[in-house]
């Protein structure tokens, strides 16, 4: 039989099996009753049932898997629930951002007990995310602690009702994350990242991936015909975790690292199931509103303002720090100088930690300081580098000491590879002193100094004092009056303490 023939032969078979089905069409109840059935049964029945059918086998399966999708949500077996997004609602009038600002540290010094310069960041991390769209850059805000019970949860749970679109979770895969960011742009509040993410490799790429605008999506096979796809990846992402994260995820996170507190310092406790707890959840949902319409009325202005970067960050810290000094630069007063000083400290601090190879690469810089020779054996800084006190190198795999290969592999990724050295006792593995000496150069340099900020308004300039500043009403008419949000039904942020009587209705400050 020739080719042609097959492919005429072929052809009829399939135009007589379509005809069948076509003129003998599934009984509606029949079809639901085969959708229904668990997989084994069904394919014990399907090729029975195709022939009483006069029809084919794979035209049932289609039937078939067609009607199972359209009965699942009817069904909603183990389906899960949709995902809702809530809405804030913006105040009506403008809002005074530095008030707004001050609020924000108000109420996470109640409940919280926060490291230095903490709140600060999280409150400026939270106004960049209303402002997502003025920003090319999307820094992670990693929350984390050596240990449990140092209120990374109370967190987490007072940012989800602050920030916009928010979507906790205490679990997630890689292939949730793109979809649904694509599909809702919510603010990620990622909990328990430490069971899950850290073996993760296609988890990591995803987070990592999100971090520049520019670069913002994976590519995916679709549909049965497996259509190349883009999902975005770009979305404000909360991660909170006991330890540290992966090198590059920390790389490109603001790192809050929270810390129990001690037996005199006293919070409020935070129960949301309670008659206060609903009475917070009222005042946070009007500091939502609020930060919603300083968003709406300052997103645009953002996009120009290039604020300048406090010496001593490197080029990844300036770039996840620029879009909180941006704010800061927009709102003026001291706050530029709190969120520059905020900048330094949780970057180049004993909160931010270097990637593995770096603290090799500067506790070998050290050891050379005091070794005048210019060749090292492998196993001779091994054992130089475990009697450390305080670094991690005494046990850096399951208790055991630094080993030739494992230091070996850490110094490869810097350009740096051993070679045969001949010694007194014979010829052995090392490296030569001046092999160092382009990694030394490149990841243990000083920052150079940047251009200090210049100041160009009276408000920017500090002159007028944090407590006058408070003193102008949050719902303030006079700001922005060409660019009113949509109306709404105005809640007037204010806090009733000794300092000011404008935001009663939000929190009353002990």
């Amino acid at each position: 039989m020739t080719n042609v023939e097959a492919m005429d032969r072929s052809a009829a078979h399939f135009t007589a099996a379509k005809a069948l089905n076509e003129a003998a069409p599934l009984d509606e109840a029949e079809l639901d009753r085969l959708a229904l059935m668990p997989p084994i049964e069904y394919g014990q029945v399907r090729k029975h049932v195709a022939e009483q059918l006069g029809t084919a086998v794979g035209y049932l399966d289609a039937a078939v898997t067609a009607r199972r999708k359209a009965l699942t949500p009817a069904a909603n077996v183990g389906s899960g629930r949709p995902l809702e997004m809530p809405t804030i609602v913006p105040t009506e009038h403008p809002i005074d951002g530095a008030l707004l600002l001050q609020t924000m540290l108000d109420i996470f010094a109640k409940f919280l007990v926060l490291p230095d310069h903490a709140a600060v960041a999280i409150a400026l991390w939270i106004i960049r995310a209303h402002c997502d769209d003025a920003f090319s850059i999307s820094p992670r805000l990693a929350i984390l602690s050596p240990v449990k019970r140092c209120g990374k949860t109370t967190l987490l749970e007072i940012m989800a009702k602050l920030l916009p679109r928010p979507l906790p979770t205490s679990n997630v895969t890689a292939s949730v994350i793109f979809r649904v960011i694509e599909k809702l742009h919510p603010s990620l509040l990622i909990d328990e990242a430490d069971s899950f993410m850290r073996e993760n490799e296609e988890l990591r790429g995803i987070v990592n991936s999100g971090h520049r605008r520019d670069s913002a999506s994976v590519l995916r096979n679709v549909g049965d015909d497996h259509e190349p796809r883009s999902f975005s990846t770009w979305s404000p992402m909360v991660i909170a975790a006991i330890g540290t994260l992966p090198d590059t995820i920390d790389d490109r996170s603001i790192v809050v690292s929270m810390r129990r507190k001690q037996p005199g310092e006293t919070v409020q406790r935070l129960r949301w199931n309670s008659r206060d707890g609903e009475t917070v959840k009222v005042q946070l949902q009007t500091v939502a509103r609020a930060l919603a319409r300083w968003s709406f009325d300052h997103t645009r202005r953002l996009k120009d303002i290039d604020p300048a970067i406090p010496n001593g960050l490197h080029d990844r810290a300036a770039d996840n720090w620029s879009p909180l000094l941006t704010i800061a630069n927009t709102i003026g007063g001291t706050w530029i100088e709190q969120a520059n000083a905020a900048a330094v400290a949780l970057s180049t601090g004993e909160t931010k930690s270097e990637p593995r190879g770096v603290e090799l690469l500067r506790d070998l810089a050290e050891l050379f300081k005091a070794d005048a020779r210019e060749r090292f054996p492998s196993q001779g800084l091994c054992d130089a580098l475990a009697l450390l006190e305080e670094r991690p190198w005494g046990d850096y795999r399951r208790g055991k000491p630094i080993t030739s290969a494992q230091l070996a592999r850490l110094l490869k990724d810097f350009g740096i590879q051993s070679q045969s050295l001949r010694t007194d006792a014979g010829v052995c593995r090392g490296y030569y002193r001046e092999a160092f000496d382009d990694a030394f150069a490149r990841y243990l340099a000083t920052t150079p100094p940047s251009d200090c900020y210049t100041a160009t308004t009276r408000s920017q300039s500090g002159e007028t004092p944090l407590f006058e500043v408070l003193q102008t009403p949050l719902c303030s008419t006079l700001e922005n009056p060409l660019n009113p949000a949509p109306r709404a039904a105005c809640s007037t942020v204010a806090l009733q303490n000794t300092r000011t009587d404008l935001l009663g209705e939000v929190i009353h400050v002990d």
